[in-house]
């Protein structure tokens, strides 16, 4: 049975569903599957201030696509064991200790930048690596070769594609908006702000908290130093719109940049126009700008969260999750023997030039990144919202390499 806990006060609660999403529809999610769960540990930050429920409608809809279109894990039915993150490093403590008591082969990280920090010395004391699309914190994607595993590169890549892209964009300055908190912070200081004195950008992180937010202060706060750059670093998805929706009635004409958030687009209509998002991977708004085999992947994501409830949720982080247990699941599919930590581990250390799901060809060499062995990759895709919604890549040939040297530069002082 699929199991959602969530840490209250050092405690773990055990939930049969998730406290912070709709119910899924009646789906088989089991794709009439026979023999014993393939059992996959989970940690999605799905509950709490801080919440992004997407993460686990996508994982909830990769489950059922594997099922029901992979035919499963060596013909046994997937299972998805998640655990809730609530923003606190204390659940995810409680989290990795429950994966390690259920002796799960594997935890896929469905972009939880608060706890999989704390997870990560229990689970590679355990044996047990950490896959995911993209992280949220570096302590994993820094850890010794093995230990995780990412497919669309380290945090750094977010940090160094939107500096680049600004640059390239010809902005000197840039006010950004992103959650206070701790990692937050962490992110700004000690990746954003070097990477961009790199490029000749100056990064301004405006802090704010997500309840009661005030958009039209936090717009004024942003346009006070009259920005080349202004909009989002990371921001729930309601916070995004309300911030750029205010910004534009701030009359801010020069560039947005709106991170992963894409919900904005379709709520503010022409607002959006000009703005520049930043996910890892293809998007279903980019659909009509997309080569044909993207376009058939976009339509298998669109469907699978159809079925499960969630064809309202098309986030970039939905996506996410949904990529990157498929990406697992593929790579599972082509193990001999038992599924094992130690097997899994194995595996993703021979993944090599291997094409990902809406995403770029990966290597998990533990070289595609200086100081970041558990990158697999070093490539970023950027898009233009367009005047009709959708969206065009900024790079007419989709992904593009970062300059890791910058990033090297940059850490390294």
């Amino acid at each position: 049975m699929k199991r959602l806990a969530a840490a209250s006060a050092g405690a773990a609660v055990l939930l049969v569903a998730t406290a912070c999403s709709k119910p899924a529809a009646e789906a088989n999610s089991s794709g009439d599957l026979t023999g014993d769960p393939v059992v996959l540990g989970v940690q999605s930050l799905d509950t709490g201030p801080v919440a992004y429920p997407q993460n686990t409608y996508g994982a909830e809809a990769a489950e059922w696509y594997v099922n029901n279109e992979l035919g499963g894990i060596g013909g046994r039915p997937l299972e998805l064991d998640i655990c809730s993150g609530d923003g606190t490093p204390e659940t995810g403590v409680n989290c990795a200790n429950g994966f390690v008591s259920s002796d799960v082969p594997v935890v896929f990280d469905a972009y939880d930048g608060t706890s999989v920090g704390a997870m990560t010395p229990i689970l590679a004391e355990a044996g047990i690596p950490i896959v995911g699309t993209l992280a949220g914190q570096g302590v994993a994607e820094a850890a010794d070769y093995g230990t995780a595993f990412y497919f669309s590169g380290p945090l750094e890549t977010s940090a160094l594609g939107m500096v680049t892209v600004l640059s390239d964009q010809g902005a000197a300055t840039a006010a950004l908006a992103v959650t206070d908190a701790p990692s937050s912070h962490g992110y700004v200081d000690q990746l954003v702000k070097p990477l961009g004195q790199e490029l000749g950008l100056d990064v301004t992180g405006v802090y704010t908290t997500v309840d009661n937010l005030n958009y039209q202060v936090l717009a004024q706060t942003e346009l006070a130093s009259d920005p080349d750059v202004a909009g989002v670093i990371a921001l729930p998805e309601d916070a995004c719109t309300g911030l750029v929706q205010a910004l534009r009635q701030n009359g801010f004409e020069g560039t947005m940049f709106a991170g992963s958030c894409s919900q904005f687009i379709e709520e503010l209509g022409g607002d959006a126009a000009g703005a520049i998002v930043q996910p890892r991977l293809w998007v279903p708004r980019s659909y009509d700008n997309a080569p044909a085999e993207v376009q058939e992947e976009l339509d298998a994501f669109s469907a699978a969260m159809e079925a499960v409830g969630y064809e309202d949720e098309l986030s970039a982080r939905s996506l996410y999750s949904f990529a990157g247990i498929v990406n697992l699941a593929n790579i599972l599919n082509e193990m001999d023997g038992d599924i094992t930590a130690q097997s899994v581990t194995d595996a993703m250390k021979a993944v090599q030039d291997f094409k990902t799901f809406l995403g770029p060809e990966v290597t998990c060499d533990g070289e595609q990144w200086p100081g970041r062995p558990g990158a697999c990759s070093h490539q970023a895709i950027f898009f233009e919202v367009q005047d009709d919604g959708t969206l065009a890549p900024v790079n007419d040939e989709g992904f593009t390499e970062l300059d890791t040297s910058v990033a090297e530069r940059a850490i390294t002082g």
